[in-house]
């Protein structure tokens, strides 16, 4: 099959467009420098995690927990809003995956009147903990109750052990 001059000069300008916009943000990025396969993969990579980053900006809520000698560390992060009065009534974290209830509440904390941290934090002590786990593991989950309702919307969970 032959290709038209005019279809071939489009091509060429085509595979040579697509490898200038690849090339150009190497130029700003490398700084005068050689630019090697890894330091483009570098920059490839970073790009790509910030594009995630953007995509997924809905899913960054986050659970954790963690034990620090005899306290059980809990947080709540990534809310879309400072952890104030005014966005939030308040956070929890539970025993199983249902929400909060007076039988699988692990630990609360009530929105304060003024903050700007995007993550609420408490603890609570290890021993009342193991107790209401009564094994040496566990999930830990995260819940958030907005400001003016009354559901919870999940946060995420973490695996915790106890020794």
């Amino acid at each position: 099959m032959k290709m038209k001059p005019g279809r071939k000069s489009i091509l060429c300008f085509s595979a040579a467009a697509l490898l200038f916009s690849a090339l150009a943000p190497l130029s700003a990025f490398a700084d005068g420098t050689t630019v090697t396969s890894d330091t483009y993969n570098q920059s490839l990579s970073r790009t790509i995690a910030l594009s995630n980053l953007v995509i997924f900006k809905e899913d960054s809520l986050y659970t954790d927990a963690y034990i620090l000698q005899k306290s059980v560390k809990f947080s709540i992060g990534g809310l879309e809003h400072p952890f104030k009065l005014e966005n939030y009534k308040r956070v929890s974290w539970t025993k199983d995956e249902n929400e909060p209830n007076v039988d699988n509440v692990l630990s609360t904390k009530v929105a304060p009147k003024t903050g700007t941290l995007h993550e609420a934090k408490t603890s609570e002590r290890l021993d009342r903990i193991k107790e209401k786990f009564n094994k040496k593991d566990g999930i830990i989950y995260g819940w958030v109750q907005l400001a003016g309702e009354d559901t919870w919307s999940k946060a995420g969970s973490v695996k915790i052990t106890f020794q």
